[in-house]
Parts: structure tokens; C-alpha cells; sequence
């Protein structure tokens, strides 16, 4: 029930049965940009064909103070835990949205919460799935799609511990993730806009890569294109 969505409660709409939400952005009115945003009330949705046993909100830093902060994301995880056949653990996936628009230190202090995180389920023995928008470049994004606008929003980088040892960081350069949204989107103009590669997953020892890729949709439905995972279980 919000101004983008014209009062249109997606989830509701959607009726999905296996689904856990997290909400991350509530505000009464948002001034910015212009025109403004208006009311908001919304946040991280995962969706599933299996059974989601339990989930979580899992809160991460805030690198702004009030009364900015009162206009801003609340960044989380939202951690869903699906039962294995046969088995005490679990596959978990964390669905997340890092920060964006901070110094850079916001990012920073998320991503270590969430290595720290995702560290400790497998520790567990459960199976892990992170994946969606970090709001860093991964690796040979910038090669791909180099930055040649430095005066328009840049996101950070994936930092080269971000992945614990024997763990994969899946991601696809081909296609790029993400479009700016400095302009109204014009696939014949590269020149004056600018592309990045800052979605992505990150999976655990016991969880095989099997394939991933970014489905060129246009960006139709978002300024992001969705990526698409194929895994398989590693069964001990």
C-alpha cells in the first residue's frame, strides 16, 4: 500500500503460498527525488515452491543518523530456512539488499555482518544460499562495463575476503545487473549512462555451482535484470 505501487499490496496480489517477507522501508512521505517517492512500506520478499520452515529478520548497520535515517532504508537479511528430506539441517537462503547511497562505510560494515552471518549457518551444517543486490561491483564487472562517469552514483566493490575459504561467489559479467537511473532508459545509448554487475550469489562449501546467469529482460520490470541460479546440494 504504497505511492510506487498505486495502494496495490504486491504480495497480497500475488498470493503466493510459500513466502517470507522482511520489511526494510517504511516512511510516512519521502521528499526525494523529484517528484518525490511519497509513502512507502515495503521491503524483501523470498518466495519458494518448498516449504519454508521458519524465517528471520535479521537487522544490519545503519551508517546514517536522524532525521536522514528516518527517510532511508532500514537495511536487513531476511533469512529463510527450507527443510532437507531426510535430514536435520537446512538449505538457508538470505535474501539481502545492502546499502547504496552511503561513504562506503555502511557497505562495509553489512558485508562483514553478513560473512560473519553465513560463516555460522554452515558452521551448523545447514547449506547456504546469499544472494541479491550488494551494491558492489563484482569481480571484472568494471572491466566489462568501466566507469566512465564519475560525477554520477558509483557502488563500491566486492571486497576480496568477502568469500570464506573454499566458498564461490557466483555471478554472471556478460549481462549486465543493474542500469542507472540518471536518465530515461535508451538501449541505443551507452554513451550517456552507465551499467554495473552488483547482483549476485554467494554459496556455501557444500553447495555446487552448477550454472548462473543474468536474463536480459530490458530491464522491463526494474532498473535491475534478474539472475538466475542453477545448484545442487552436496550431500555429506
Amino acid at each position: 500500500n504504497i505511492s510506487k505501487t498505486y495502494g496495490i499490496g504486491e504480495r497480497q496480489y500475488l498470493g503466493i503460498y510459500n513466502s517470507a517477507y522482511a520489511m526494510n522501508y517504511s516512511c510516512p512521505y519521502v521528499p526525494f527525488p523529484l517528484p518525490p517517492i511519497g509513502k512507502v512500506n515495503s521491503g524483501l520478499l523470498t518466495t519458494s515452491l518448498f516449504e519454508i520452515d521458519h524465517a528471520d529478520r535479521i537487522s544490519l548497520p545503519c551508517p546514517f543518523s536522524w532525521p536522514v535515517s528516518a527517510a532511508n532504508l532500514k537495511r536487513c537479511l531476511l533469512v529463510s530456512y527450507l527443510p532437507i528430506e531426510d535430514s536435520e539441517k537446512h538449505l538457508v537462503i538470505v535474501n539481502l539488499h545492502l546499502e547504496a547511497y552511503d561513504d562506503g562505510e555502511g557497505k562495509i560494515a553489512q558485508t562483514k555482518q553478513l560473512r560473519e552471518f553465513i560463516q555460522s549457518e554452515y558452521e551448523k551444517g545447514n547449506y547456504v544460499i546469499a544472494g541479491g543486490d550488494f551494491n558492489q561491483i563484482f569481480p571484472g564487472g568494471l572491466d566489462k562495463y568501466p566507469n566512465e562517469h564519475a560525477d554520477l552514483w558509483e557502488p563500491g566493490i566486492i571486497p576480496d575476503d568477502i568469500v570464506p575459504d573454499g566458498w564461490t561467489l557466483a555471478y554472471d559479467t556478460e549481462t549486465p545487473t543493474c542500469r542507472l537511473l540518471n536518465q530515461a532508459y535508451d538501449p541505443g545509448d551507452t554513451a550517456s549512462t552507465q551499467y554495473y554487475v552488483i547482483d549476485g550469489f554467494i554459496l556455501s562449501p557444500n553447495v555446487q555451482l552448477n550454472t548462473v546467469k543474468t536474463l536480459d529482460e530490458g530491464f522491463t520490470y526494474s532498473d535491475h535484470n534478474p539472475v538466475k541460479l542453477n545448484v545442487t546440494l552436496k550431500y555429506a
